[in-house]
């Protein structure tokens, strides 16, 4: 499996969130303009690693795990079962690009 660096992992991951969000969205019938929805998940994102003590410019693997972690949680806090396969089905792509950074 090829590694990759903290920042190429950190934009994928940020690409995977957007589209998990939009997936929501989609599924509660929302219409989200993509600026706004960019916006909004950057915001989440960014306060996630903010509350983990996690420089978003350059996490470590573990950091990117615990961030990830708060997102997913917050998460199902907020929309509850209803968004449990869309978040499945991202947290396990997000796992997958966290595995191929160097420990």
């Amino acid at each position: 499996m090829e590694t990759i660096d903290s920042r190429v992992a950190m934009d994928r991951l940020m690409t995977c969130f957007e589209s998990a969000n939009r997936e929501i969205n989609e599924a509660l019938d929302q219409k989200v303009p993509e600026g706004e929805l960019k916006a909004r998940v950057k915001v989440f994102v960014s306060d996630a690693f903010r509350k983990c003590n996690v420089d978003v410019n350059n996490p470590s693997k573990e950091g990117l795990r615990a961030a990830m972690e708060l997102c997913k949680v917050n998460t199902e806090k907020m929309l509850g079962p209803r968004a449990e396969a869309i978040i499945k089905k991202h947290y396990a792509e997000m796992n997958g690009i966290i595995e191929r950074l160097p420990d």
